[in-house]
């Protein structure tokens, strides 16, 4: 190394990672919850005051809360409201996409893995009760309420690597959703990758971290719109070996049923290309808050059985800046005219890259194209093409229909059974 070299960070000996946001989605009825708990009170949960609790113990969360909104109430009593209603949901929380790909494919790798969260330990356990498979994929877990101070301070980062047999901090690459997180790791003398679990008006992270340095020996590397969109060589680990034909199979293929809605008009007037948008309900009871990026899967429309590979962009589009998450669909196939309120059921079982801005039209054209490409292709081979028979996309039958069905199975029963004897 010359003297005119950066120092290069140590390589990296253990990965930790937060676990409310990132690892599992309990973001999104942590807010459910806080908007019910807050019209309680006669108040609205603010994307400002989403941003004070984000990442914090939960008497801590619920005081800057309350100090967001005006609320004069005491953060113990926001407490003890809104435990109960979370406590039977918290083992229901679903697994965020690429977690469990990427503490696998650390364990793979020979790093040393750890959780570190603000959540209680008996809270934590309760979450993790139906997924037996990531405590046995952790070497150590430290709980917000085993160190003295919460996130900010970098006390349960400290508290990992000291867990993980005393990784020096420089060696751990932290990966979390929050700010006041990634404070804590940075303030550890950590390498902090964030993947965001709020963003804000139109989709955008600006403004709650600080400036990535790529090159940083401490502090934030880097912003991640998905933990799919992670390359780990970029860290200086193995890349992913799971790629089917440059898409990522997801772990848990996730489906969407909802009802065909007009959108911007923008898919074939503009861009050539029809695509189908689904309704914001549906769209919000399904999907969780952090999942953004262009997909590939499987899709049925109506009452019909056919089934079409299909390639899908989740989030805001920025290129035309759209104020509201959309899901919107392109079927690879030809239709000779739209299904407006027809129903459409969809399983997303691939990822192909994070959203994108282009400088021009006729640039975002070609990649729309070129990624209903990469869909057909990665469609066609093993284990994204089996997906196509997922019984989810079976349209249901109509009552009359069903009820003549069963009715004709009957009589065939009855005559074979009289045929028998």
């Amino acid at each position: 190394m010359t003297g005119a070299d950066p120092p290069r960070p140590p390589a990296v000996q253990a990965i930790i990672m937060d676990l409310d946001g990132l690892i599992l989605d309990t973001e999104s009825l942590c807010l459910e919850v806080g908007r019910a708990v807050l019209a309680r009170h006669g108040k609205e949960l603010t994307p400002e005051a989403q941003r004070a609790a984000l990442g914090k113990r939960p008497l801590c969360a619920w005081g800057d809360l309350a100090k967001e909104v005006g609320l004069e109430v005491p953060a113990q009593q926001l407490v003890d409201e809104s435990e109960p209603l979370l406590e039977a949901r918290w083992a229901d929380a679903k697994v965020l996409p690429g977690a469990r790909r990427l503490l696998e494919h650390a364990r793979a790798c020979g790093l040393k893995v750890a959780v570190a969260t603000s959540t209680p330990r008996a809270t934590f356990e309760k979450k993790v009760s139906r997924k037996a498979w990531l405590p046995e994929l952790l070497d150590a877990v430290a709980c917000g309420d085993e160190v003295p101070r919460g996130k900010p301070a970098p006390d349960v980062f400290l508290e990992a690597a000291r867990r993980l047999g005393g990784v020096p901090p420089g060696a751990c690459l932290v990966f979390e959703d929050a700010p006041s997180g990634a404070e804590a790791a940075a303030a550890a003398g950590m390498r902090v990758v964030a993947v965001p679990s709020l963003v804000l008006h139109g989709g955008r992270a600006d403004g709650l971290f600080p400036e990535p340095r790529a090159d940083a020996e401490a502090g934030l590397v880097q912003v991640l719109p998905s933990l799919l969109a992670l390359s780990p060589p970029a860290y200086g680990l193995p890349p992913f070996r799971d790629l089917v034909a440059g898409v990522t199979p997801l772990d848990a293929p996730f489906k969407l049923r909802g009802t065909v809605v007009k959108g911007f008009g923008r898919g074939s007037r503009e861009l050539g290309i029809p695509t189908a948008n689904v309704d914001a309900d549906s769209l919000r009871a399904e999907l969780a808050e952090a999942v953004t990026g262009i997909y590939c899967g499987f899709a049925s429309v109506g009452a019909s059985g056919a089934v079409h590979k299909m390639v899908m962009s989740i989030g805001w589009n920025p290129f035309y800046g759209n104020a509201e998450k959309t899901a919107e669909p392109w079927l690879l196939a030809d239709f000779p005219e739209p299904f407006y309120g027809e129903e459409i059921r969809l399983v997303v079982c691939g990822y192909i890259r994070p959203e994108a801005n282009f400088s021009s039209l006729d640039a975002l054209v070609a990649r729309i194209r070129a990624d209903g490409d990469d869909a057909r292709a990665a469609l066609a081979l093993a284990p994204l093409e089996a997906h196509a028979r997922d019984g989810f996309l079976a349209p249901a039958a109509a009552p009359a229909a069903a009820a003549a069905a069963a009715a004709a199975a009957e009589e065939v029963a009855v005559a074979a059974a009289s045929s028998a004897v």
